[in-house]
């Protein structure tokens, strides 16, 4: 709405002055009229406000005389005004900004004399360069209409809003058995600050919402684009580790204690472009067929458990009226036999699985919403079911809106010891066109996967794998088909057993009618498939390059002794492997995520960054921190990182390797040797890629993505050559009682 300025206050007084013959007082009463034009003259003249048309006494000019303040959130509408001192035309000024395009909107565009314009504050362009501690400036000009010539402007910061996703990874706490998660949004305003945000929270047992409060946070990027964000959740003060890719996207790991709400999780964040173009999140924008995975701990069986499954919103949810969800199912695999006491596991004829419905509310200021089904796993029998029942009534589901297609998701009805959250993402085109044919999953893919491979929580064990496979598009595996799997294996007779280059040639999937279908590998392993949007990046999700891909879900053991359990994952496409190949700048990430004290010792995630040389092919360095083992309130730990790589001339877009961090992740925390990891990468293309541990220390996995060009005071560039620990603004590990700065003046900029 537009306003209009309060007129300058001219105020009028009795007049006097001393007499200077008798010393009396006389009155001069000056006609009204002389007084008004006299304080109008005297105050253009001063450029207390515009000259009126036909008067002048001075040079035409622009002033904004209301300014956005210094730091604006995203979607936020402000009001703005600007004067022109000695316009005879009396005919205002035309808003504009910069960045063009990507600046924010004026209504009106023009206005004039003391009209003010609704300005509304931009969401940063997705996929943008890697600014000091993400900083987003905006400049508003107000240019005359008289003279085009004149105009005056103004810069602020446009603070964003970013989806914080820290799933359950691991399972921690037994004693009390527990699994925990935590997903929200952050309001960071580019100086390094947290103004605000709202995040919830699972562990077995318990979950809740809590409002991230304005000043109680702060966050740091160094020149690699690798740094710290700590946030106090309720008074529990958190560290976490994160390394951004881009403007909209980091990865992220909790990497200071074991308490909290967290537990050592990794995860994501990223920009919450859902807001554009504001001023806010609408339930419009649920909409569609999703796609979904979860982990956490089923408080039935009190088993380790993962679920997967569809639903389709209608997009019709207001601030007063609920959505609703129809056409859900739910898949279930409990502890280590694909099932576990339950149901719902591996798809069959007719397709296995648990009906839902439900309803979902429109997304607040921070892009929450809820999401009520009518039945889930965990809440057997209808929503309302009537006593004697001590089931809750209904499973309630948070989620938080990065895009209309992604929702990161979060239990918030647990009453028994369970707890899980996971993430939607949207089937886009396939809700109406390729979901029901073998076509729809066509060409070269990589995977990840990693879940527990126990029943119990502690001591538990703990699986992950990764690979790549090509489809023929008509039901089976062509060539190049090879996983690595890396089980926890309790301590004996070694921490952990890898099974390295497994054949998956002869493999095979289905879909019937449904983006939800079953790959089958030789072994009679059966993983459910969920379809997403091909054009989603579904690491990446505000990154436009994404080609697509599927979710899956662990459904079934072939029996009581395959090292098989539980586990969630991920499919994205490998277009050409033939190109995959690692250079350039990237963001690292590596996860822990076991139970058991005799082999691995709690859970905890590694960020970072390395830059792979051009000097000596094959090698990269970098720097990584981590939390350590053993202790509560543990010290976020910084050092080097270094590596290898191979091809393997076999399978173009494999490679095998090693990972050298000081100290030694994940058990080295207050040492100084250094520890390596032998691993095998498998990329996707030159910006995205799996990790996998090959040898007997841990079952670590992780993830690399490319970094884009880094600018600003972050655009330094060590030299390659040197190995040693450099500065940077967090916690440093003291080597030999010194820290080693490094610096250079080499730009750094990655590739697409």
């Amino acid at each position: 709405m537009r306003t209009t300025l309060s007129s300058p206050v001219v105020r009028t007084r009795r007049m006097s002055e001393a007499n200077p013959v008798g010393g009396a007082q006389r009155n001069w009463r000056i006609p009204a009229s002389a007084l008004i034009m006299g304080g109008l003259a005297l105050l253009s003249a001063c450029n207390g406000i515009d000259a009126l048309p036909g008067i002048s006494s001075g040079p035409l000019t622009v002033q904004i005389v209301q300014a956005p303040p210094a730091v604006v959130t995203a979607g936020t509408n402000v009001d703005l005004a600007a004067n022109v001192l000695n316009d005879k035309a009396n005919a205002g000024v035309t808003w504009s900004c910069a960045p063009a395009n990507a600046c924010g909107s004026f209504s009106p565009a023009t206005t004039g004399y003391q009209i003010t314009t609704v300005y509304t504050v931009p969401v940063a362009p997705a996929n943008g360069p890697i600014t000091p501690n993400l900083a987003y400036p905006v400049t508003i000009t107000a240019t005359s209409v008289s003279d085009s010539s004149q105009s005056a402007s103004v810069t602020f910061n446009a603070a964003q809003k970013y989806a914080i996703y820290l799933p359950q990874g691991g399972w921690y706490f037994c004693n009390v058995c527990a699994s925990y998660g935590l997903v929200g949004s952050v309001t960071l305003d580019g100086l390094g600050n947290v103004l605000g945000g709202e995040v919830d929270w699972d562990a077995s047992g318990g979950q809740g919402t809590i409002t991230v409060l304005p000043t109680t946070g702060t966050y740091t990027l160094d020149a690699m684009g690798h740094g710290t964000l700590s946030i106090s959740l309720a008074g529990d003060f958190e560290t976490h580790g994160i390394t951004a890719t881009s403007n909209s996207h980091l990865v992220i790991a909790e990497e200071d204690q074991f308490n909290g709400y967290t537990v050592g999780n990794v995860g994501s964040m990223d920009l919450q472009t859902a807001l554009q173009p504001g001023p806010s999140f609408s339930g419009s924008q649920v909409s569609g067929g999703y796609s979904f995975t979860l982990s956490g701990y089923q408080g039935i069986s009190n088993w380790n458990g993962s679920w997967g499954g569809i639903f389709t919103a209608d997009g019709t949810a207001t601030a007063t009226t609920p959505g609703n969800i129809t056409g859900g199912i739910f898949d279930e695999n409990l502890g280590n036999n694909g099932g576990g006491t339950g149901y719902n596991s591996e798809i069959a004829t007719p397709a296995a699985g648990l009906p839902f419905t439900g309803t979902y509310t429109a997304p607040d200021a921070n892009g929450r919403g809820v999401i009520t089904l009518s039945t889930s796993p965990d809440t057997p029998g209808p929503c309302g079911a009537p006593p004697p029942s001590t089931e809750p009534k209904c499973t309630q589901y948070v989620y938080y809106i990065v895009t209309p297609e992604v929702l990161r998701l979060v239990v918030a009805t647990n009453t028994t010891p369970a707890a899980n959250s996971g993430s939607a993402y949207g089937q886009g085109s396939l809700a109406a066109a390729a979901d029901d044919i073998n076509a729809a999953l066509t060409g070269g893919f990589i995977f990840s996967y990693h879940g527990s491979a126990d029943n119990l929580n502690f001591p538990g064990d703990a699986s992950a794998a990764a690979g790549q496979f090509t489809t023929n598009g008509i039901g089976g595996i062509v060539t190049g088909g090879i996983m690595d799997l890396n089980v926890a294996n309790g301590g004996a007779p070694a921490a952990s057993v890898a099974t390295t280059g497994l054949d998956l040639t002869g493999s095979s999937y289905s879909f019937s009618g449904s983006p939800r279908g079953t790959f089958t590998d030789p072994s009679g392993q059966i993983y459910n498939v969920y379809l997403t949007d091909p054009n989603l990046n579904l690491l990446d999700v505000n990154n436009p390059n994404g080609a697509g891909g599927a979710l899956f879900l662990e459904a079934n053991n072939t029996s009581a002794s395959t090292p098989y359990g539980n586990a969630i994952g991920v499919m994205i496409p490998q277009a050409d492997a033939s190109t995959a190949a690692l250079a350039g700048s990237y963001a690292i990430q590596l996860a822990m995520q076991s139970n058991n004290y005799s082999c691995c010792n709690f859970d905890g995630g590694l960020t970072g960054d390395f830059t792979v040389s051009t000097a000596t092919p094959g090698t990269f360095s970098g720097e990584g921190d981590f939390q350590g083992t053993g202790a509560n309130n543990a010290t976020l730990t910084t050092g080097p990182l270094t590596g290898t790589f191979s091809a393997d001339g076999a399978s173009p877009g494999h490679f095998t390797g090693t990972i050298v961090t000081t100290p030694a992740f994940p058990f080295g925390i207050g040492g100084t040797t250094p520890g390596t990891e032998n691993v095998d990468f498998f990329l996707a293309n030159g910006s995205q890629g799996f990790i996998i541990e090959t040898d007997t220390l841990a079952p670590i996995f992780g993830v690399v993505e490319a970094q884009g060009t880094i600018t600003g005071s972050a655009a330094a560039r060590r030299s390659q050559a040197q190995q040693q620990q450099r500065s940077h603004p967090k916690n440093l590990l003291q080597m030999s009682g010194e820290q080693h700065g490094q610096t250079s003046s080499q730009a750094r900029s990655g590739h697409e």
